[in-house]
């Protein structure tokens, strides 16, 4: 295959991704008056936005000028990096599936609004973070698609430490706000991955 296609899959994907989250931004929109809680980004979620620099440079860089890139290039084949796009279109399908769940309780913010509910339609019946599960299935597959060490591997990480962060905060949050409610919420579902459940023993 040619190594053009995948570079453009590659813009196509970040592009699309950029698009999506630009579109829900702008559609999903909570007046000041109408927000409870709102905590300001702490250091994790800071040190995520920075690697963002490097991974978007590096990106770019790949697909334009690649020759630059190609001393952490990875010797993947052909099904690997294609298996990178069907992981990354199952990720567009969960972060769909799941912002129409979510409908007006989404925020692309970390922050409580009035009227906020716990959703637990859609993905959200298992996963209670699925949008987040979309992050690092559509950013982690950047790393098979682009075959890249450096490249994948920053995306892979300012994810994992972004989702992270927010997890631990929206729950806090969360559980501050609804209690026992969410608390029970919590035990039957996963965080990222559906919970399995353990089956009893008997004697």
């Amino acid at each position: 295959m040619d190594q053009l296609t995948y570079r453009v899959i590659l813009a196509v994907i970040l592009i699309g991704f950029v698009i999506h989250r630009a579109y829900y931004t702008r559609k999903v929109q909570h007046s000041n008056e109408s927000v409870i809680e709102q905590p300001k980004p702490g250091l994790v979620e800071q040190i995520a936005n920075l690697l963002s620099i490097p991974a978007l440079l590096a990106t770019l860089i790949n697909v334009v000028q690649p020759q630059w890139m190609s001393w952490s290039a990875l010797p993947f084949p052909a099904w690997l990096r294609w298996l990178g796009v069907g992981i990354a279109l199952t990720g567009f399908a969960l972060l769909q599936w799941a912002q129409q769940a979510l409908g007006n309780n989404w925020s692309d913010e970390i922050k409580l609004v009035a009227g906020q509910q716990v959703v637990i339609q859609g993905p959200y019946r298992w996963v209670r973070h699925p949008i987040y599960a979309a992050f690092l299935l559509i950013l982690g597959s950047l790393l098979l698609i682009s075959a890249n060490w450096f490249i994948g591997g920053l995306w892979l990480a300012l994810t994992a430490v972004d989702v992270s962060a927010r997890i631990r905060t929206e729950e806090a949050m969360l559980l501050n706000r609804f209690g026992e409610r969410y608390r029970s919420y919590m035990q039957r579902t996963g965080r990222l991955l559906p919970r399995i459940a353990k089956r009893r023993r008997t004697v």
